[in-house]
């Protein structure tokens, strides 16, 4: 398993500073971050100085709670405003320190907001509203359950050994438009500052993090073959479930067939006499039979729009590969190490589609075309 970010939290936590690059949808956004904890005039002076944004905290739930922070009330979006809702903000009031600033607005006086959001104990009465730091509530779960920045701000700071309570500001040009991926980079190498970005994130958590658990299990009578084993796990993210149907028991000393296939319902279900995704299934559990071992493992949806996704592709419409899409295989990934497997042979006519599982723990020894066409006509019974 590769050290993916060991160099980069290092750094950070020596450095003071990371800039986070958002990789999974345009505009390529990009913040620096800091920690809150303990934070000094001299780091707040610093980040002003690299980018004119505007100071944001990111705070978990708890931490907003426990201060006492009020949501800031924004007009409804749109439906059709295009606006992606991954990066609707769960903003709260803007805060000052109650005592020790004077406008509020200084480097020091910002210092003093700051390190208030993120003391060890949070103390709801040293912060009065409005003022010139704008806390946000990142969702629980960080960038494993939205890939946003404020998320993913957090989650570095969390995981780098602070409080839960991350300073960060845009990153823009003397324009004031985001600065360019290359902008980033070219950022990052002059100021000695690590640069991570927001997908190498979301596959660290998914490496060092246990996110499943063995709920159930037991024998499937099937049409299929015989000795067939249903497993679900439980996702501990957001308590989604998750298929694994086995048949043997995987080996070490040989590679396991794997077919990983992710819920389409309209399809798996209701979608006509022989739609593509049931035929795959159908085509995957009989070459584990034949083969008398292996993993068919179908991946349960997670996304709320998960079903609003399929009839849109119905209909012909086009809809972008949500960034869950990672979580969901890092997490099948997980479910395979616990079954045992450790070398596999792939069945997919597409293996580009399986986001790196090698960096998960699952060296693929082959890739296996999936012929779907012996299974026409047959349904489950």
């Amino acid at each position: 398993m590769t050290q993916l970010l060991t160099n980069e939290l290092e750094q950070f936590r020596t450095r003071g500073f990371v800039i986070l690059h958002d990789d999974f949808a345009a505009p390529f956004r990009g913040v620096i971050v800091a920690a809150a904890q303990n934070i000094c005039a001299e780091t707040v002076n610093k980040a002003l100085h690299l980018t004119s944004g505007l100071c944001f905290v990111a705070l978990s739930r708890e931490r907003a709670q426990a201060l006492m922070l009020s949501p800031m009330q924004r007009p409804a979006t749109s439906r059709s405003s295009g606006v992606d809702s991954r990066n609707n903000l769960a903003m709260c009031l803007s805060v000052e320190a109650r005592e020790g600033v004077t406008t509020g607005i200084s480097a020091s006086d910002r210092a003093t907001t700051i390190q208030i959001l993120g003391e060890e104990t949070p103390v709801a009465r040293k912060l009065i509203h409005p003022g010139h730091i704008f806390p946000i509530e990142a969702k629980a779960g960080g960038v494993l359950v939205k890939n946003s920045l404020t998320e993913a701000a957090l989650d570095i700071v969390v995981i780098a050994g602070f409080n839960d309570a991350a300073l960060y500001l845009d990153l823009l040009n003397p324009d004031g438009e985001f600065l360019s991926p290359e902008e980033q980079r070219q950022l990052s190498k002059k100021e000695a500052i690590p640069l991570i970005q927001l997908s190498e994130l979301v596959h660290y958590r998914l490496q060092h993090e246990p996110l499943i658990s063995r709920v159930a299990e037991a024998k499937l009578p099937s049409f299929f073959g015989e000795d067939l084993r249903a497993i679900i796990f439980r996702s501990l993210l957001d308590d989604a479930e998750h298929l694994a149907i086995v048949k043997g028991v995987p080996q070490a000393d040989r590679p396991t067939i794997i077919r990983v296939q992710t819920e389409a319902t309209f399809s798996d279900v209701f979608g006509g006499d022989n739609p593509p995704t049931r035929a795959q299934i159908h085509a995957a559990l009989r070459a584990i039979e034949h083969e008398n071992a292996g993993v068919v493992l179908y991946l349960r949806g997670t996304s709320s729009k998960q079903l609003k996704q399929q009839i849109e592709k119905l209909n012909g419409t086009k809809s972008e590969t949500p960034p869950s899409l990672m979580r969901e295989y890092g997490l099948g990934a997980q479910i395979l190490r616990d079954l045992g497997v450790k070398d596999a042979i792939i069945l997919s006519n597409s293996a580009g589609n399986l986001i790196g599982l090698e960096s998960f723990g699952i060296r693929v020894i082959e890739t296996r075309p999936l012929n779907s066409e012996s299974t026409a006509g047959i349904a489950l019974q």
